[in-house]
């Protein structure tokens, strides 16, 4: 494989959501992503790479509440940490672009 070929694969994988914890199910794990990819895509300026990260908060918020019911939490940002309680089957702890930490959870 050529180098790039191996950056633009890199390139592709960083632009995903990955997951680093959650104890929802896997089907329904899927939706959640789809949702937060998808407002992040939308919130996203084209030419700076930049998010809109206040209005795909509160656009994956109503999203969430109207998919599985109210009482959703979103937290988007860079280098924070956090210690919640979450109800069982609604707790998502992601990345996006390799940089961008996402936690939503049902309370």
């Amino acid at each position: 494989m050529s180098s790039e070929n191996f950056s633009q694969n890199l390139k592709k994988h960083m632009q995903s959501l990955l997951i680093r914890k959650s104890n929802i199910p896997y089907h329904n794990q899927n939706n959640i992503v789809d949702i937060i990819t998808g407002v992040l895509d939308k919130y996203t300026d084209a030419n700076t790479n930049a998010i809109q990260v206040e209005n795909a908060i509160k656009n994956i918020k109503e999203i969430l509440d109207k998919t599985f019911g109210v009482g959703w939490i979103c937290l988007i940002g860079e280098s924070f940490s956090f210690n919640i309680s979450a109800k069982e089957e609604s707790f998502l702890f992601c990345f996006y672009q390799g940089y961008l930490a996402i936690v939503v959870y049902k309370c």
